[in-house]
């Protein structure tokens, strides 16, 4: 059964490559009324783990973030100005890296011949749809040729762009920005294909179903944006556990296994290799990735990594 998670999950599932694959699909983007995060005192959460060459810190993002939001701590500057190397989890925003989406958008986003989004939803769905769309910069008929799980990235975005949210404040971003013009080792955990074959992995029917509740869900979203963009931006990482985590693990556990665990547990080994290097290494990824039973800091500690928070 799909609930308000499938807004929760979209929101989670906002990999650095469905955002831009998202945003790069938005015509114009409407205004709605914005929440103003300025007087937040951000701090949010890092973790370090060390050995006698190595110090890695693990820092949760969000991928899109409002402007108003100053989340960069003295603590933070001064690691990213002492980094050696900084980690990522995918590489979507060199020039190269986004001319090489606009195929892979076409590859797993789009429905095969003959099928449309809206022969496979509900009639009452694709009425909701012809209201929702242009409200947050879609013409309806621009969605036809979507699969389900990329109209609903569109969707989410263009709502979350309406809130004041931008791709460029997002903590990636802001970190390139931070080391640009250094001499800087970049790593990546994935490749933009592989975060939009996570997404594209689910069948259609499933993806259908889960964006005629998302559908339902919109008008819950700017609340939801408000407690998830406030929790991480004072290091409540209980909240992001359990108002992401906890109800994919409840309601979409097949997603859970595919956009969390699984990919939690595939950056463990690469975590391992960058501890067996020397010198000082930041990690940035999804915040939604990090706390939890199944979270990488828990992971790691399984392995037996020292892991304390900042």
């Amino acid at each position: 059964m799909f609930t308000f998670t499938s807004m929760r999950r979209t929101v989670s599932a906002l990999s650095g490559a469905a955002l831009l694959a998202g945003g790069a699909l938005l015509s114009s983007t409407a205004s709605a009324q914005q929440t103003d995060f300025s007087s937040v005192e951000a701090d949010p959460a890092i973790w370090h783990l060390s050995d006698t060459d190595s110090d890695v810190y693990i820092f949760g993002t969000f991928h899109i973030l409002p402007p108003s939001l100053d989340w960069r701590s003295e603590e933070l500057r001064a690691l990213i100005a002492s980094t050696d190397m900084l980690v990522l989890e995918a590489d979507v925003h060199s020039p190269e890296s986004q001319a090489a989406m606009q195929p892979l958008v076409m590859q797993y986003g789009l429905n095969p011949s003959g099928v449309t989004l809206s022969s496979l939803l509900s009639d009452s769905a694709n009425a909701s749809l012809a209201e929702i769309a242009p409200t947050v910069g879609f013409a309806p008929a621009m969605l036809e040729p979507m699969r389900p799980w990329l109209a609903q990235i569109a969707l989410a975005v263009g709502q979350m762009q309406a809130l004041g949210l931008d791709p460029n404040a997002g903590v990636e971003m802001v970190l390139l920005g931070m080391v640009e013009g250094r001499e800087m080792r970049m790593g990546y955990f994935e490749t933009a294909e592989q975060q939009l074959g996570f997404l594209a992995g689910m069948p259609d029917d499933v993806q259908a179903r889960a964006f005629e509740q998302g559908l339902e869900d919109m008008a819950e979203l700017p609340t939801m944006l408000d407690t998830l963009v406030t929790a991480w931006a004072v290091g409540d990482m209980e909240t992001i556990d359990s108002e992401i985590n906890a109800s994919m693990r409840e309601d979409a556990p097949e997603a859970y296994q595919v956009m969390i665990v699984q990919r939690n547990e595939n950056w463990i080994p690469q975590i391992a290799e960058i501890m067996d290097g020397e010198g000082t290494v930041f990690i940035a990824v999804g915040a939604a990735h990090l706390p939890g039973e199944n979270g990488v800091i828990e992971l790691l500690r399984e392995q037996g990594y020292e892991v304390s928070r900042q």
